[in-house]
């Protein structure tokens, strides 16, 4: 059980208009009456600037923030987060961030995991100043390479008295843990080696029999945390291992120490470590240091309320970067899990971050306490939000936009032209509305099926529709087929034979349409192949055709019957919806819309 202890923003507020009533005379009386008047609600309305910046503004000074990661594993979505927050708040303050490797733990250590961790940080764009790989003025900056720094430390403690060595056996402790446990007690070490001497301990050790180095805990350490505010728990502090009998610092020692040498000033960290602080405080009064400020972020859970999982999204960063998830959409998502942006700002700039460091201009440390629920479709709306805004950016940004796009758009067309023998319909995973028959759409467009155009072209339709609209690449194979995939013949023959029943009341034949339309856009040369001159060509076309309307007392252009004999040449379907008819033929080009005027028998 743990007792949390909050300084209420009620007491806090009820301090300040105190205080400011005794400060000043002729204000006070108007700001009684007025908290009168509306109550406690009317004078929360009139400080929350005030009371936001003093329990939630970033510090005056530079802050020194790190991210540890433990190369047991990969990054992922919390630890992201964690790494994250504190780079936000490094750069907000005009600090440093670094990159410390916890690898302590010898027996878990994933052999590529300092090299992963490093790539998906660069990939996430969240770069460091002082880290493994680019050294720094407090290196080493990986925990095994540091055991000097943490065999000297011990030997204070021990000196001290505020450690002891622990020559317990692993059987001889669960038996006392049983033992206790069964009546009642607490699984904490009974101190059973506190009141061996000293010396007596040393060349116990020093003969090399196998110990720990314990921690001499008194009472109950307390600290405020920036989210949760007083902390203690409501029983004495346990004497917790700092050395194990490998020789090797255990996480609580190695943090406290590597964080003091470091002068990290501020640790933000998920919530799960609020109850192992007061072990961290505990050894900082030992050794009289400063501590940091803390500030423990609510940690993620599912929409369910489980424990992140490979199976509800709590999936290595990696796969984030390989379905094409822009880092910039992953960490505007990840900053408004668990951080409230003050509500003006709010209101001002909406949720869109297209950089980290226009997060780091609002960012502070106003956290919320409690699980935070993710939500993969929100992640999928900044997703479409921040790629539209890089494919309309000029000069783009081909690297990042093609590492975005080009491998899982490549991988969902290999998917759909594997499927042209099955006579199956294809549904959008994204927008079920969107969907086609591999009986209508089964061959790549020339292209989109030669490997070395294959890429540009994927780009130029992504850049294209988004300068039209925003767009999800991930569904446009689906919402628009026709610019990656010809129409079948079979499409072809359906769609002309319900062409004279949509062209009514028409009187020209359907065929001399289809080939007068023809000769005009086959007018346009291949050297003048744009949306514009194409365009030019289509209104030369339906002005050619015009017809007298009484209605209007004039002649009017055959606009609609010739949008409807492009959506029939262009995507086999006249009924089917379509982006503006003269970008489909920019981006299919003269020769496959030509070829496809042949289909329809023009």
């Amino acid at each position: 059980m743990t007792t949390i202890v909050l300084r209420t923003q009620s007491r806090l507020l009820a301090r300040h208009s105190l205080n400011f009533n005794r400060r000043t005379a002729a204000g006070s009386l108007r700001w009684r009456s007025s908290a009168k008047k509306g109550g406690f609600e009317a004078l929360r309305k009139k400080l929350p600037p005030l009371m936001d910046k003093k329990l939630y503004g970033l510090p005056d000074k530079p802050a020194r923030t790190r991210f540890a990661p433990s190369p047991t594993g990969y990054l992922h979505l919390g630890s992201l987060r964690t790494a994250l927050f504190n780079w936000l708040v490094a750069r907000a303050t005009g600090g440093q961030f670094i990159i410390r490797v916890e690898d302590t733990d010898r027996t878990r250590i994933v052999d590529d995991a300092v090299e992963r961790l490093l790539a998906d940080l660069k990939w996430a764009e969240l770069n460091w100043d002082e880290g493994p790989d680019v050294g720094g003025p407090y290196g080493s900056y990986q925990q095994s390479d540091r055991l000097h720094h943490y065999k000297n430390h011990i030997a204070q403690l021990l000196d001290s008295g505020k450690a002891y060595r622990c020559f317990c056996t692993a059987h001889e402790l669960e038996r006392h843990k049983q033992q206790s446990l069964q009546g009642f007690g607490t699984s904490h070490y009974p101190g059973i080696c506190r009141s061996i001497p000293p010396d007596q301990a040393a060349r116990r050790a020093a003969a090399g029999e196998t110990h720990v180095v314990r921690f001499r805990s008194e009472g109950r350490p307390s600290f405020v945390d920036k989210v949760y505010g007083n902390y203690q728990k409501n029983e004495d502090e346990d004497d917790f291992i700092l050395i194990k009998s490998d020789g090797y610092p255990t996480y609580h020692f190695a943090n406290v120490v590597d964080d003091h040498l470091m002068e990290i000033t501020h640790v933000i960290r998920g919530a799960e470590w609020l109850i192992s602080t007061p072990k961290h405080i505990a050894l900082y009064d030992a050794f009289k240091w400063q501590a940091p400020t803390f500030a423990h972020a609510g940690l993620l859970c599912a929409q369910n309320g489980e424990k992140l999982s490979k199976r509800n999204h709590d999936i290595d960063i990696s796969s984030y970067r390989d379905k094409g998830i822009l880092p910039s959409a992953l960490n505007n998502w990840l900053a408004l899990l668990g951080w409230s942006m003050n509500e003006a700002d709010l209101a001002k700039n909406g949720e869109i971050f297209y950089t980290v460091s226009e997060l780091a201009e609002k960012f502070s440390l106003k956290f919320t306490k409690g699980n935070i629920k993710t939500n993969p479709d929100k992640l999928s709306v900044f997703q479409r939000r921040h790629l539209t805004h890089r494919l309309r950016e000029e000069p783009p940004n081909e690297a990042l936009l093609s590492q975005a796009i080009i491998p899982p758009t490549t991988a969902l067309l290999a998917k759909i032209s594997s499927l042209a023998s099955t006579q199956a319909t294809v549904t959008s995973p994204t927008n079920p509305r969107h969907s086609f028959t591999t009986t209508d759409f089964s061959t790549l467009t020339p292209l989109l099926s030669d490997p070395a155009t294959a890429p540009s072209h994927i780009l130029l339709i992504n850049r294209t529709l988004a300068a039209d609209s925003p767009v999800d690449p991930s569904d446009l194979p689906y919402e628009h087929p026709s610019l990656f995939l010809r129409p079948s013949s079979e499409a072809y023959t359906r769609s002309l034979a319900k062409l004279p029943f949509l062209l009514a009341p028409t009187t020209t034949p359907v065929e001399a349409l289809l080939k007068d339309l023809r000769e005009s856009i086959e007018s346009v040369p291949e050297a003048e192949w744009t949306a514009d001159r194409l365009q030019a060509a289509i209104k030369t076309f339906a002005d050619r055709h015009a017809s007298f309307d009484e209605a209007k007392g004039k002649k009017v252009p055959l606009n609609q019957e010739t949008y409807t004999l492009l959506r029939l040449v262009l995507t086999g379907d006249a009924e089917r919806g379509a982006k503006p008819a003269k970008l489909q033929l920019a981006l299919l080009g003269r020769e496959e819309t030509l070829l496809r005027f042949e289909l329809c028998g023009a």
